[in-house]
């Protein structure tokens, strides 16, 4: 997904308390640049050592000049950091929209908030 459509995001996403991050392989000051140039609130987290990519088994190893590179994926957690979908955006088509995002976030909270529904009546009521 392109970050400049997730920071348009995050403020539909504030008032839901959801959050947002960006995971990255760049140095600390690229990433602070273009988290600023973008106007992001969320956080771009670095991965400079390519740890992360490695422990999530998602290295692209077939760009010989370019190194080891991160295949851009997407994941969409619980509060309890399960994942609750996965994205792979090797090909474009398959990153997810922000209406795909939105709908995910939907379903999380049905699964973690009771009071989703004002409406929903308890059995007891």
């Amino acid at each position: 997904m392109q970050l400049r459509l997730l920071t348009e995001f995050q403020r539909e996403t504030a008032v839901s308390y959801c959050k947002l991050a960006a995971v990255s392989v760049d140095p600390p000051e690229v990433n602070a640049a273009f988290r600023a140039g973008l106007g992001a609130s969320f956080p771009f987290l670095g991965d400079g050592d390519r740890k992360a990519i490695h422990r999530l088994d998602i290295v692209d190893s077939s760009d010989k000049r370019h190194g080891l590179i991160a295949i851009p994926y997407t994941f969409a957690l619980m509060p309890d950091l399960a994942v609750h979908n996965i994205y792979c955006g090797w090909w474009y088509v398959g990153r997810p929209t922000i209406e795909e995002m939105r709908q995910d976030l939907r379903a999380m909270m049905k699964k973690c908030r009771a009071d989703f529904d004002p409406q929903a009546r308890s059995p007891g009521l």
